[in-house]
């Protein structure tokens, strides 16, 4: 196959859904000769943070010399960034003023996705179950990284963990649990010791664990919380596995604006470009897991460079603009605690596309209520998804919340809505630029790739025709 096709066997695959369960990776991986064995693995699964944790971890090791593969999901604006290698601290340099470097090749990811293919056509021979997308792209990232003899490998699960795909590798060198809430609890459950028991999957016997604090990060639901810490610390017991436990008060903000912030840990100080509030935490995470294994000075720049599109992303301009995949409760309180922070007092327009399955009430109102930002306008789209919340649901929600009467002035009577994403998103633009208000797009990941894609190319053109 060549890449089209490859991409298009892949889509094909869309079709058996999500199916937690290991039993079709196992048997891919027993046709492909395991390339998971051996790979030096940091494997890690949280519901927020689990993506620019995975960035640190990768930045830090190859700060340090190391080859490192990287693989997360979902992408942003190019498939290929799920699959990236960065090569050692030229590696991390370059990837600062290339984002696509190191992302696997189009002729490798088809010759790795014809050998794949190969071996489901055996499986289905054998009886056995097709595997889903993910599994496909999973078992690419692990054969890639395999033939380009990574030193060094950063694992991010997709959902869950106990039953990820990527919980095919069995000895990792160290695991790392971000922050859990309430996200997918249709597959992981609706509780946060359930959830938990989903995530703890992945701790393997003696293998050391880094966690944040699930109290910490749940401070509206304390006893589910310590019971969700409880499931943690009894799997690490039960399989003897050492235990860390990262607690936000070890952590100080020294200094936060729109370039970055800095941050003391361990009696260290450290500086981040990533500007959401939780990025000390999920950086010191990566720095608990690797301090043992990489010089101090490796640390410091691997933290300093780590990169993460559409997170609280500043795109400035005649009108200052951040993207941001928020895209769950915990997502959006942070997203407007950094807010006040950045916006105190100024007005600011929103553009907002959600997912159906998500509690985006619940959502709307972590970010808006008692804020000191002031909401000027409110543009709600539809992201081209499946699952998308159509933008007129979105706006009566909206419109449901400001009737309550105990937001004050803080949603105003301008809530709008676009079918079409980047109408939605040109009509903000030009209001932000009249009115000089900052740009807040969030939402879905897969609604804030396409808007990153669309500011790139046209925020210093001319307003009067932005969609030409």
């Amino acid at each position: 196959m060549d890449y089209a096709a490859s991409r298009s066997y892949i889509q094909t695959a869309l079709t058996f859904g999500i199916r937690l369960g290991l039993e079709r990776m196992q048997a891919l991986v027993d046709l492909l000769d395991h390339p998971e064995a051996g790979l030096r693995v940091i494997h890690i699964a949280g519901t927020n943070g689990k993506g620019s944790t995975s960035s640190y971890c990768a930045s830090i090791l190859a700060a340090s010399g190391a080859k490192v593969g990287l693989y997360t999901s979902p992408y942003i604006e190019r498939f290929t960034e799920r699959i990236r290698i960065i090569a050692g601290q030229e590696g991390l340099d370059h990837l600062a003023f290339d984002e696509a470097y190191g992302e696997i090749g189009p002729d490798d990811f088809a010759r790795i996705m014809t050998r794949i293919r190969l071996a489901v056509e055996t499986m289905l021979e054998n009886g056995a179950e097709h595997p889903t997308e993910f599994e496909l792209i999973t078992a690419a990232a692990l054969v890639y990284f395999q033939q380009q003899a990574c030193d060094w490998v950063v694992l991010e699960t997709g959902l869950g963990g106990r039953l990820d795909s990527t919980n095919v590798i069995e000895k990792p060198d160290r695991v790392i649990l971000t922050a859990i809430g309430y996200d997918h609890m249709d597959r992981l459950g609706d509780t946060l010791p359930a959830i938990a028991s989903e995530k703890a999957g992945i701790i393997k016997p003696h293998c050391p664990v880094f966690l944040y604090d699930p109290v910490a990060a749940n401070p509206g639901h304390p006893a589910e919380a310590r019971a969700a810490l409880q499931v943690f610390t009894d799997r690490c017991r039960e399989l003897d596995a050492p235990l860390t436990v990262l607690h936000p008060a070890q952590i100080e903000r020294t200094d936060y604006q729109l370039s970055g912030q800095a941050f003391s840990f361990q009696g260290k100080s450290y500086q981040t470009r990533l500007l959401g509030l939780f990025q000390p935490l999920n950086a010191a995470l990566a720095i608990q897991a690797l301090q043992d294994l990489v010089p101090p000075a490796a640390i410091s720049i691997g933290i300093a460079k780590a990169r993460w599109p559409a997170r609280l992303e500043v795109f400035p301009g005649q009108s200052l603009v951040l993207v941001d995949g928020a895209h769950n409760p915990q997502g959006t309180l942070a997203l407007g605690d950094a807010l006040d922070l950045l916006v105190p007092g100024q007005p600011v327009v929103f553009v907002v596309g959600l997912l159906a399955d998500k509690d985006y009430p619940a959502m709307l109102d972590a970010l808006w209520r008692g804020r000191t930002f002031q909401v000027r306008a409110i543009y709600c789209v539809t992201p081209d998804n499946p699952r998308a919340l159509p933008a007129n649901r979105l706006a009566e929600t909206i419109a449901e919340l400001k009737n309550r009467g105990d937001y004050g002035y803080n949603i105003p009577d301008t809530i709008h809505s676009y079918a079409d994403p980047l109408q939605g998103l040109s009509h903000a633009l030009d209001l932000a630029a009249e009115e000089q208000a900052a740009i807040c797009a969030f939402g879905s990941l897969y609604l804030v790739g396409h808007f990153r894609s669309w500011i790139k190319q046209h925020l210093s053109l001319d307003r009067e025709d932005p969609l030409s």
